[in-house]
């Protein structure tokens, strides 16, 4: 049975609903004091008839304040008081009943502390126009209602609200909150804190509570103040529980709520039974209800939280690791995941565009749709796994990782397409976080209607190819297959190789410049029904020309950006391959020429423009070329000189001196014989096939340069 001592300045109806509830045996405690600082308040007289002890004092009585409390003190130690109780009563405490009762000292205030302490809270409510008000019960340290809080109770201010009106609600709260939160402080493990709400006939009941813990700041005061309007009791951690003070949202900290300090640099502030209770609850099972009230934890009802920007961290150039250690989360993600497996229960909102749904239904109906608290779920769940994929690709590149048991990428949503490879394929297109800027994911599309799935595949395609070349360069795709690809003195020269090469196949093609397209260009560009135009930039006047063309998409690529080396994903079905980029040169190569004559240096030139494209051609892949632009390109078909003919075809005469390029070794003669006939004159192949010899001989019969580089590149 704890000892009390109870304080009060007035009618002291708050000692009256103390003493009516130990009388009850709702708290269990013992009176054994009444002080009071105003002989004559009505107060003494409820003192009297409840056969309470005394110490009725008149402070002009004492010299100061240190004087009569300590008189005051001894009667504390008299009655073997154990908590100081104020109700009602209107002196500051000072030092030395601080000193002595220290954490042990309790006060009941009529608002929602940290808003209008001080004299006439109700009246300051009114004037400011909120919407909710309240109580809130706090211990007592050297300020003036700045003490740690131990519950709160919000009620609400309705329209017309007089200021009688309001005191006789929130005095009703007071007097049922105020012992039912000293029972649960005095015979709980530790300091809890409970929230209450006054209902309709003016009970107090366990209010609607939410958690709010962001870094993502955005348009989080007003859905906090909002919230608050419509009676929800806020707590908050660090940075955010100080942006909403400052906005004057009415917030909890969450150390008020489990009774226990952040530690460890913050590292550990949520991960509590009196938070993580609140969130896992099952609200309508009798077991979980019991438990809460024994434990005195309340439900959490709406969540929101984001996580420590990781992903912004390590994108800086400079991040240590230490740096991104530290903006690893534990106690968001766990909390978002705890709330998003109790969504029956529990709003869980990650994304700031979600705030205004949640307002608004919560406004219309009182509470938040079954579908759309699965909807929020869904996203926090994906939400959690694209960020510890993150982390896990990161930890895994540092720790050197090349084929972890386990392989988890995560990638966000660019846009959704209107159909895939053909109108029956539903399709989207996603790009890779802090993924290599160099990247069709991360052009900037200044004009022309939205890219297509096959757009997209399209232009990657000659993206690939036009980063082969430093000189001035052109390719035109068909098909994810280059149709043409040229060079020369500037990009007006190249784009003209390029389409010399193969005007047929590039109408309706993707267009790769390596150099910002000039006017000149563009009208050349202009005059040819084309899908897309990639450059690192246009002129304004080359702009002004290509937007004549309504659904002509360009688009702008960084090549000067942050390039990543990054595996390439395929999808199979029920599973997933994962290979590098094939990124190897000639400068990488031990090329050897393997015939009795060396290429001339024109077809040197030549055939290392020849190796550049073929490894982008599908396999098997034959390209006819000379020194600036191809002339023939044979893909994807079953057998090399199938490709060979098929490129040499298109090449017709200009095959005459020209070179020829294979992604992989000739594994018979015929290939370097039908070349022959065409009027190759130079060859370029990986080597490596057990009748390389025959190849060898049939290029020496015919006086063919052939030059073996040692890798192939397929390309399936």
């Amino acid at each position: 049975m704890k000892k009390i001592a109870v304080f009060a300045s007035g009618s002291g109806t708050n000692f009256q609903a103390i003493a009516d509830a130990v009388k009850k045996g709702d708290l269990q405690a013992e009176i054994v004091l009444f002080v009071c600082d105003r002989p004559g308040a009505y107060s003494t007289q409820r003192a009297q008839n409840e056969q309470v002890p005394q110490f009725v004092f008149s402070a002009k009585d004492y010299a100061g304040k240190a004087e009569y409390e300590r008189a005051i003190l001894q009667r504390l130690k008299e009655s073997g008081a154990e908590y100081i109780i104020l109700a009602g009563y209107m002196r500051l405490i000072g030092p030395t009943l601080l000193k002595e009762f220290e954490g042990r000292i309790i006060n009941i205030h009529p608002s929602l502390l940290p808003a209008f302490p001080g004299k006439d809270a109700i009246g300051q409510a009114l004037s400011a126009n909120v919407k909710v008000s309240g109580v809130t019960v706090h211990f007592v340290d050297e300020g003036m209602d700045t003490g740690p809080i131990i519950a709160q109770a919000a009620v609400d201010i309705n329209a017309g609200e007089t200021l009688d009106s309001l005191q006789k609600k929130i005095h009703e709260v007071e007097h049922k909150l105020y012992p039912q939160v000293l029972q649960n402080l005095f015979y709980a493990k530790m300091v809890r804190t409970k929230v209450y709400h006054s209902s309709e006939s003016g009970g107090a009941n366990m209010n609607k509570r939410a958690l709010i813990s962001v870094s993502d700041k955005n348009g989080i005061t007003e859905f906090a103040q909002q919230l608050s309007e419509l009676g929800f009791e806020i707590i908050s951690t660090g940075g955010t529980k100080k942006a909403l003070e400052e906005s004057g949202v009415p917030v909890i900290g969450v150390s008020d709520v489990t009774g226990f300090p952040e530690i460890l640099e913050g590292r550990v502030k949520t991960l509590n039974p009196m938070i993580h209770g609140g969130l896992l609850a099952k609200h309508g099972e009798p077991g979980h209800k019991q438990q809460l009230e024994e434990h005195g934890i309340q439900p959490i009802q709406v969540v929101c939280v984001n996580l420590y920007p990781f992903q912004q961290t390590i994108a800086k150039p400079d991040v240590t690791v230490e740096d991104a250690i530290e903006n690893i989360d534990i106690g968001g993600p766990a909390m978002l995941r705890a709330s998003a497996k109790n969504h029956d229960y529990v709003t869980v909102v990650v994304d700031p565009a979600d705030y205004e749904t949640v307002l608004s239904q919560l406004k219309e109906t009182g509470e938040v749709q079954k579908e759309t608290r699965r909807r929020l779920a869904a996203k926090v769940f994906r939400h959690t796994a694209a960020y510890d994929a993150m982390i896990a690709e990161y930890m895994t590149d540092l720790a050197n990782e090349e084929t972890p048991e386990k392989l988890t990428v995560t990638y966000e949503l660019k846009q959704t397409l209107r159909y895939g490879e053909n109108p029956h394929q539903k399709a989207a297109f996603y790009r890779k976080p802090l993924g290599s800027e160099f990247s069709i994911a991360n052009a900037e599309q200044l004009h022309g209607k939205e890219l297509s799935y096959n757009n997209i595949n399209d232009a990657d395609a000659a993206l690939q190819i036009v980063k082969e070349f430093s000189e001035p360069a052109a390719v035109a795709v068909k098909h994810m297959n280059p149709c043409g690809v040229g060079t020369g003195e500037n990009v007006f020269e190249a784009f003209s190789k390029a389409f010399e090469a193969d005007p047929v196949s590039i109408f309706g093609g993707i267009i790769a410049l390596n150099r910002e397209v000039d006017a000149e260009t563009a009208k050349k560009l202009y005059e040819i029904f084309l899908e897309i135009i990639i450059a690192p930039s246009f002129s304004n006047e080359a702009l002004e020309i290509l937007k004549g063309k309504k659904n002509l998409r360009l688009l702008t690529i960084p090549f000067e950006g942050k390039k990543k080396e990054e595996m390439r994903l395929s999808a199979i079905e029920g599973g997933l391959l994962t290979q590098e980029y094939d990124l190897f040169t000639l400068d990488n190569a031990e090329v050897k020429v393997a015939t009795k004559r060396e290429p001339t240096e024109e077809e040197w030139k030549a055939l290392k423009l020849g190796w550049k494209v073929v490894k982008h051609v599908k396999s098997n892949a034959i390209v006819v070329n000379d020194a600036n632009m191809t002339l023939g390109v044979g893909a994807g078909q079953m057998n090399r000189v199938g490709s060979a003919k098929i490129a040499l075809e298109q090449a017709g005469e200009r095959a005459k001196g020209a070179v020829l390029a294979s992604d992989a070794f000739f594994p018979m003669n015929d290939t370097v014989e039908t070349a022959a006939k065409a009027g190759i004159t130079a060859i370029i192949q990986p080597g490596g096939s057990i009748r390389d010899e025959d190849s060898i001989k049939k290029a020496d019969e015919y006086g063919i340069a052939m030059v073996f580089t040692g890798v192939r590149h397929f390309k399936h």
